[in-house]
């Protein structure tokens, strides 16, 4: 009865790992002090511990009717393409960063304290920033909302150094997976992946930017560490209004704010010898009391 009590513990805790998707706190060392306070992560050219970044984007969106319903009518099956960020068609280069970009962090860096935002936006002397761009989020209309299956997010880093989009540094993707309207915000979920093995950021390499405790994004998800880095991003759901379709299609343009937070994944196989590990220790115990 101890073995199987056993056995199910270490079952359980496995378990419990692999479905584990909490969020973890993050830190972003842009290789350059550019000031903030001393609550630092690692130090001087990094910030505080972070829960999760803000944004804020435009986008544009094509409509197409094909669904079970009538002919330029939104209705169940009808598919959405949207485009948003700097990869929007209505973005200008590089005015249109003010309101297409990551907009601050969370906790923020306060006159009383909080972690230190290392003179994150227009406040530092490099003015560094973050932001966004994806051409290709689909989904479609289940009847009360969008269902979205796939789409990929750049995030790209940029200072006053950097005059353009052309010149700014692509860190890593968000390959989005999943996601959907869940009746007060839009939620997508996913990974990331292609993460910027050639460029660096103020002498550092690009990934290494956004950093965990254990180590850097890109460090944790290549060999030999194999992790899943997941994101959850949540923004405002944005009313439909009335579609006006031509030809099968219709165009929405909208404006958003939300946040994103990221969370370590470890390997199935990892999580197998974790499992493994621990039913060894439970057998060794019982032979031991044997």
């Amino acid at each position: 009865m101890k073995k199987l009590i056993s056995t199910l513990i270490a079952l359980s805790i496995a378990g419990s790992f692999a479905g584990s998707a909490a969020a973890d706190q993050f830190y972003i060392d842009i290789g350059s002090d550019q000031g903030g306070n001393a609550n630092t992560a690692n130090g001087a050219t990094t910030t505080g511990w972070l829960d999760q970044i803000s944004f804020l984007y435009d986008s544009t969106s094509v409509i197409t009717d094909g669904g079970v319903g009538g002919a330029n009518v939104l209705s169940v099956g009808d598919t959405i393409m949207s485009a948003g960020g700097v990869s929007n068609a209505n973005f200008v280069d590089p005015t249109g960063i003010s309101s297409n970009l990551i907009s601050g962090f969370e906790p923020a860096e306060t006159t009383f304290g909080g972690p230190s935002n290392n003179g994150f936006g227009s406040g530092s002397q490099l003015q560094w920033g973050l932001t966004f761009g994806f051409p290709d989020l689909a989904g479609t209309w289940n009847g009360s909302g969008f269902d979205y299956t796939s789409g990929t997010i750049s995030m790209y880093y940029y200072d006053n150094t950097t005059a353009n989009l052309a010149s700014f540094v692509r860190l890593f993707d968000l390959q989005v997976t999943s996601g959907g309207d869940t009746g007060n915000s839009t939620v997508l979920n996913g990974q990331l992946v292609n993460f910027n093995t050639i460029s660096l950021v103020n002498g550092i390499d690009a990934t290494d930017v956004f950093n965990f405790a254990l180590g850097s994004f890109g460090d944790l998800s290549g060999p030999p560490n194999n992790q899943k880095v997941s994101f959850n991003a949540s923004q405002d759901t944005q009313a439909i209004g009335n579609l006006q379709f031509a030809n099968g299609q219709a165009t929405l343009n909208g404006s958003h704010n939300g946040s994103i937070n990221f969370a370590q994944v470890p390997e199935p196989a990892s999580i197998a010898i974790l499992g493994l590990g621990l039913l060894g220790f439970a057998g060794a115990k019982r032979r031991k009391a044997q």
